[in-house]
């Protein structure tokens, strides 16, 4: 069983927006489907750019993989990878704004750390 903490750790992590997690569910919701861009930007109503941004997002955190065609299917690279989707989409399914807090905020996070780097780096040169 996947613990509170790391169904948020995960959130934060492997989301770069609720798009990400809109796209995760839809593939997964059909897992044995390979799904065309076409599909997709159909499905979720969602441009090119969210979707292409989306999609590298899960290939990355080893949700998702793209075959030669360039079709996307459901693919979580292990078991326990597949414990933690299934954890995130029931609590998704339960308390979505909650979810997406978590998601903005770990988005927002992210680009503070993204400006403090800089600041950093800034500092340290002066």
């Amino acid at each position: 069983m996947v613990d509170d903490s790391a169904i948020n750790r995960f959130m934060r992590s492997a989301f770069g927006s609720i798009w990400s997690l809109e796209l995760l569910l839809l593939l997964r919701s059909q897992p044995e489907h390979r799904w065309t861009r076409e599909e997709l930007i159909e499905s979720l109503r969602a441009s090119e750019q969210v979707l292409t941004r989306s999609t590298a997002d899960l290939v990355a955190a080893g949700l998702v993989s793209i075959d030669d065609e360039k079709r996307a299917q459901y693919a979580p690279n292990s078991p326990a990878l597949e414990e933690t989707v299934a954890a995130v989409a029931a609590f998704y399914a339960s308390r979505p704004a909650a979810v997406r807090r978590l998601i903005v905020g770990g988005a927002a996070d992210s680009v503070v750390n993204f400006a403090d780097a800089f600041r950093f780096r800034r500092d340290q040169g002066e």
